[in-house]
């Protein structure tokens, strides 16, 4: 075979070579790029579903804040009456207790309706002599209504001519345990002659 029949058959040849690669460069570049649009693809369907998982988390929690929003709304709107009475225990009328601690368990005459919340009672003082004392600290509470709590008064007068002194608080109440009241005295201090002495009196209640 003479040089120019083999330098044109190398050419040839290396053309078709040239060829093939060139062709199987282009099948890699395809494949290449369509492994990545599988890729991306993957990569979007799995923040979808993620996003789809965040909405219906987010969806339940709205509802149950709403849920939890109108239930708040609903206990605001519901109705509370203030209902004036004059309930008078013979027991707690003119208290003039001295360095004793006596307990006055007190029924209610008629049952309080079973929606009651709360008994208003009255804490009075007469006190009526300029150098005396009139001293007294008592928890008041429901009988058996330890969850509703006590209320607690304390009253300290000394030295105070011819005033009376008022103020009212209000009890726990739970309309079913018994119309009892607790009346403990915890402290007691009276001087000064019969004219100073305290009064305690339910003088009203709270419906809901």
């Amino acid at each position: 075979m003479s040089w120019q029949k083999t330098s044109l058959l190398f050419l040839g040849m290396l053309q078709l070579a040239t060829g093939d690669c060139g062709a199987s460069t282009t099948c890699w570049d395809d494949d290449l790029r369509l492994a990545k649009l599988e890729s991306l693809v993957s990569h979007l369907q799995r923040e979808v579903a993620e996003l789809t998982a965040a909405k219906v988390q987010t969806e339940a929690e709205l509802k149950i804040t709403q849920d939890m929003a109108k239930s708040a709304l609903g206990d605001c709107s519901s109705a509370w009456n203030l209902k004036r009475t004059q309930i008078v225990f013979p027991n707690l009328e003119k208290l003039a207790l001295h360095q004793t601690t006596p307990t006055y368990v007190e029924t209610m005459p008629t049952p309080l309706p079973n929606n009651t919340r709360a008994v208003i009672v009255q804490v009075f003082c007469n006190f009526w002599n300029s150098d005396g004392h009139a001293y007294l600290n008592v928890d008041i509470q429901q009988e058996g209504n330890e969850e509703g709590g006590v209320a607690s008064v304390e009253n300290t007068h000394f030295r105070v001519y011819a005033n009376t002194f008022y103020y009212e608080v209000m009890v726990p109440w739970d309309g079913t345990l018994p119309d009892r009241l607790k009346f403990v005295v915890t402290s007691s201090y009276q001087t000064g002659g019969t004219d100073n002495w305290y009064r305690l009196r339910v003088v009203g209640y709270i419906t809901a």
